[in-house]
């Protein structure tokens, strides 16, 4: 062995090497860029949950129309498409493509009505509203002609929230005929108001297996609805829907940040751009060790020319 092949032997390794990261670096940027692609369009669809629309918040669960709109401003600006209530069983069911999300409100109190009226007439958006039957008479909560109204001019769905603003756990226990009590209650707000309801959130989000279980086995009910944060899924048990519930502080501008950091954007639409972020600067760190390569190629095209000549001169 010579010295004169020393260079050359180290610029081949340089040359092979340099091609291997090449050829990885292309696998890496394309396999980076399809999974992160993948998962910006990963179908979403979500659930929120209001309760007071009122102009001063005294309580977290309390929001302002403002801030109310701002956060259907923001999703639409995401390209969150609303859903309308009378479909969401249909892409449950079915599936569902894009980002959707679909608005509720509970209780039925008399902040609501503006709420949900603007939110038809601004944005097209038709609400749940689930209902305590026995807030009905109250001052402070909607009345009947007022739920009629909603329905008529808003196209508002209407689920059940409970006879009584009580937790059913704590029914159950007080009620051996808790489901038939429900059952009987769900039939009554229905003939009132001219509709078959079959949806019910839980009363402050508290359920158990038991009460699942007397409620699909019992009743006519087949959605039920939480208070727990999440997305909602094709494999999503149909009585424990999760619902992203306003929870503000009482600062002026305090977001509640599980319902902002959830879908604004969203998370694993997040992660997907960053990812596609990552693939773009490896096939660009890619085209660098390109050139390269190339000028590895034809300094050995030179070497392999001069090694040539310097035989024949032999």
């Amino acid at each position: 062995m010579t010295n004169k092949n020393i260079p050359l032997k180290k610029l081949k390794f340089k040359f092979v090497a340099s091609s291997l990261l090449i050829i990885f670096l292309f696998v890496l940027s394309l396999t980076t860029f399809i999974y992160g692609y993948n998962l910006t369009q990963e179908p979403i669809l979500a659930v929120l949950l209001f309760h007071d629309v009122v102009e001063n918040p005294k309580e977290p669960y309390e929001i302002t129309q403002k801030k109310l709109e701002e956060y259907i401003d923001k999703l639409l600006a995401l390209k969150y498409k609303p859903v309308d209530p009378n479909n969401f069983e249909n892409l449950l069911f079915k599936g569902f493509k894009g980002k959707n999300f679909m608005v509720t409100f509970d209780d039925g109190t008399d902040s609501e009505y503006f709420a949900i009226e603007k939110l038809y007439k601004k944005y097209g958006i038709k609400s749940v509203l689930f209902l305590v039957e026995d807030f009905m008479p109250r001052p402070e909560n909607l009345s009947q002609e007022d739920i009629k109204k909603l329905r008529a001019e808003c196209g508002t769905y209407l689920g059940l929230h409970g006879k009584h603003h009580i937790r059913y756990p704590e029914q159950i226990k007080r009620n051996k005929n808790f489901a038939k009590f429900t059952e009987e209650t769900r039939v009554r707000l229905g003939n009132i108001f001219g509709c078959n309801i079959t949806w019910v959130s839980y009363p402050f989000g508290d359920y158990n297996p038991n009460i699942i279980n007397e409620l699909k086995e019992k009743t006519a009910l087949n959605l039920a609805f939480t208070v727990e944060s999440g997305l909602i899924t094709p494999d999503t048990n149909k009585m424990e829907i999760n619902r992203y519930m306003y929870l503000g502080g009482l600062e002026p501008n305090q977001e509640d940040l599980k319902l902002s950091l959830a879908l604004m954007p969203p998370e694993n639409h997040s992660n997907g751009q960053l990812l596609i972020n990552l693939s773009v600067m490896a096939f660009f760190f890619l085209i660098s060790r390109l050139f390269l390569v190339w000028k590895y190629y034809k300094a050995l095209a030179i070497l392999k020319i001069k090694t040539e000549d310097s035989k024949e001169k032999k």
